[in-house]
């Protein structure tokens, strides 16, 4: 049995859920166009890792800020 990853989501929320054909999709809540599938919630995850990394190089190379998690916008 492989050991769980720590992934740090930086405070966003993650929607995972396993659809009709039975694959598993997973967004970040205040980011939905980042998701991912996988036939396992663990690939799902893995994917959206990436998508997720990706995404911040992203902002980064604009100069943009990202959008605030939800966790955080509460303290606020």
């Amino acid at each position: 049995m492989s050991r769980p990853k720590n992934y740090d989501w930086d405070g966003y929320t993650l929607n995972l859920y396993k659809d009709e054909q039975g694959d598993w999709l997973v967004y970040l809540l205040e980011l939905p166009n980042v998701s991912a599938f996988g036939d396992t919630p663990e690939e799902a995850l893995d994917e959206l890792y990436s998508a997720y990394e990706g995404m911040k190089e992203c902002y980064l190379e604009d100069g943009e800020l990202m959008p605030k998690p939800s966790s955080k916008l509460a303290l606020i």
